[in-house]
């Protein structure tokens, strides 16, 4: 608890006025709540002895209601204050979680549900709010009210306050026992949630695999069996929380009852300097802390679920970026001219060797094509030149610096991507591709800019027989597109950036080969002056290419200009022959 304690503490550092002036507004709350029993006690010796007047019932009601109107104004306010920090803290920690993800490498998506991470990012997040907000301002509130009101009970009759804080051991081993229990049993819930999550929003993502397989009762069937299980482990965690209430109840039930048994007689017994007034009183400010009390077993279930949430949300803070600024990077390097050099570069995951001793050179503004099997290595060495992994050995320059003096987010500006895969984002057709580029204020311009860009990949044409054109809203990852737009929409998207390189990692493989040709051609405008890598499996996409690495099994096999490795008769000019007479069939 300590450490959560350190953790948290430097949020709530951040917000100090909200917190001090919470307290003394608590203070002031939980002191003006104390009173009130006196005041009534007061009221109860003056109707004893006679005494009572009707301007003295007149003062003692202006005195309960200014005791308790000054104790619900004060909580307002520290409502206002504490639980408005709390937010800011939820704030803080979402943003600080959002921003760690965007550090971290894509390896750690990959072996980490988005279900669970979307769990933890929301549910959790919640409970640690509620740690930080409703606990502290809580237990706070339970110790002002516990420690003034001992004090007024001690100052009427330190017997009676002796006998009543007998059952105090009684509730909190009581309590402390059962919150461990609830803490094991809290983090197998949130397990579970996980778990639900990650089917949910694989489903989701996935539902048109699971109707073209036509699984959905199956998936239902595992859903489910998920879903009764969460069930279950929230029953059995009910069956532990659910009884702190009422035993707590039922214990200061006991308690009043011993007090009024005691305490009547005490009152009445020779020699007792306790009034009737005083006794009410009394008893009034032991039904006082009657809720503080049970508030703990509320309190150290917030706080116990606080913290299972927290180390779940840690794990997450705690992961280190892969690749990151260090103290190699030189930041004053923010210029990106193309040349590109592997020197004896290998690639080691796993214990599998995926690229070995891999050397070549790319001048700036050159066009190169890098062919080869499925799993020759082709995709890594696209990631090793956009620093989404690192080299297990050998040294990746860029312009003659490695590449790992350059921050990350010049790199990575002045690199033009589009992956195998293409994502799209729920927006509109112009925002998917204009999403590297700033707002522009003139939307004209901006969108005559994007459909320049979609002209030079062949997507102009599509998107205009779109009833809404360039504001037609894409689905979740572009799914209202085909294959090829997407993948045109991806290419738009990096060139419009004006990148220095530029990457097409397999980025042809949805469109037909008149499209390809036809795109090729209108890339020949954009690569002008700048370095274009090409990576493909169709031998007709490198035919603006100067030069051309063949990989196998991690290895160059073979490398030169297309004229060069036909001659060489290898495994390229094998490929070349097939693809030909593939498309000469299929345009017959």
């Amino acid at each position: 608890m300590r450490q959560t304690i350190r953790d948290l503490s430097v949020y709530v550092k951040r917000y100090p006025q909200q917190f001090l002036s919470g307290l003394g507004f608590l203070v002031l709350s939980s002191l003006a709540t104390t009173f009130a029993p006196r005041v009534v006690g007061g009221a109860v010796d003056s109707l004893s002895r006679g005494t009572m007047t009707m301007p003295r019932v007149f003062l003692y009601i202006i005195g309960v209601i200014l005791t308790v109107g000054t104790a619900a104004s004060a909580m307002i306010m520290v409502r206002r204050k504490m639980l408005n920090a709390s937010w800011e803290i939820q704030f803080d920690l979402r943003h600080d979680l959002f921003k760690h993800f965007t550090t971290l490498s894509t390896s750690y998506y990959d072996n980490h549900r988005i279900g669970d991470l979307m769990a933890r990012l929301t549910a959790d997040l919640n409970s640690v709010r509620m740690m930080v907000g409703v606990g502290i301002f809580m237990g706070m509130n339970t110790l002002l009210v516990l420690l003034f009101t001992l004090t007024q009970m001690l100052l009427l009759s330190p017997g009676l306050t002796l006998m009543t804080l007998l059952i105090i051991p009684v509730i909190t081993l009581t309590f402390f026992y059962l919150l461990r229990i609830i803490h094991r049993r809290y983090e197998r819930v949130q397990d579970q949630l996980s778990n639900v999550s990650a089917m949910a929003q694989e489903n989701f993502s996935g539902i048109r695999v699971v109707k073209g397989f036509a699984i959905e009762a199956r998936e239902m069937r595992t859903f489910t069996s998920l879903n009764d299980e969460f069930i279950r482990r929230n029953l059995s965690l009910t069956r532990v929380d659910g009884p702190l209430f009422p035993l707590m109840e039922v214990l200061f039930g006991s308690a009043i009852s011993l007090l009024l048994f005691v305490g009547g007689r005490y009152v009445i017994g020779a020699g007792s300097d306790l009034t009737i007034g005083g006794f009410v009183a009394f008893v009034l400010l032991f039904e006082g802390i009657q809720w503080p009390i049970i508030a703990m077993g509320w309190i150290g279930n917030v706080i116990q679920r606080g913290m299972t949430s927290w180390g779940r949300l840690k794990e997450i803070l705690a992961e280190p970026a892969d690749i990151a600024d260090d103290a190699q990077t030189k930041y004053d390097l923010t210029k990106v001219r193309g040349a590109i050099e592997f020197r004896n570069v290998s690639l080691v995951i796993d214990g599998l060797n995926l690229l070995d001793d891999v050397s070549f050179t790319v001048p700036a503004g050159h066009n190169v094509g890098i062919a080869g099997r499925t799993g020759s290595g082709k995709t890594l060495i696209v990631n090793l030149i956009a620093r989404l992994i690192e080299p297990t050995s050998g040294q990746i320059l860029i312009d003659g610096h490695d590449i790992r003096h350059y921050p990350l987010e010049v790199l990575r500006r002045h690199i033009g991507l589009v992956p195998q895969e293409p994502f799209l984002f729920s927006d509109t057709l112009a925002d998917n591709i204009a999403y590297g580029i700033p707002e522009a204020n003139n939307d004209e311009a901006r969108l005559e800019y994007v459909r320049r860009i979609a002209k030079l990949v062949q997507l102009d044409a599509d998107v205009m027989e779109f009833a809404e054109g360039y504001n037609t809203k894409l689905g979740e990852r572009g799914v209202t597109l085909s294959g090829g737009q997407r993948q045109r929409t991806a290419m738009a998207r990096a060139i419009i950036r004006d990148p220095s390189i530029l990457i097409l990692d397999d980025a042809l493989s949805a469109v037909d080969t008149q499209t390809e040709a036809k795109i090729l051609e209108g890339l020949r405008e954009v690569a002008a002056g700048r370095t274009t890598l090409v990576v493909a499996h169709r031998i007709s996409a490198f035919q603006h290419s100067q030069h051309i690495l063949v990989l196998e099994h991690g290895r160059i096999l073979e490398e030169g200009s297309h004229s060069e490795l036909i001659n060489q008769n290898g495994w390229y000019a094998d490929m070349d022959r097939r693809q030909q007479l593939e498309d000469a069939l299929e345009a017959a």
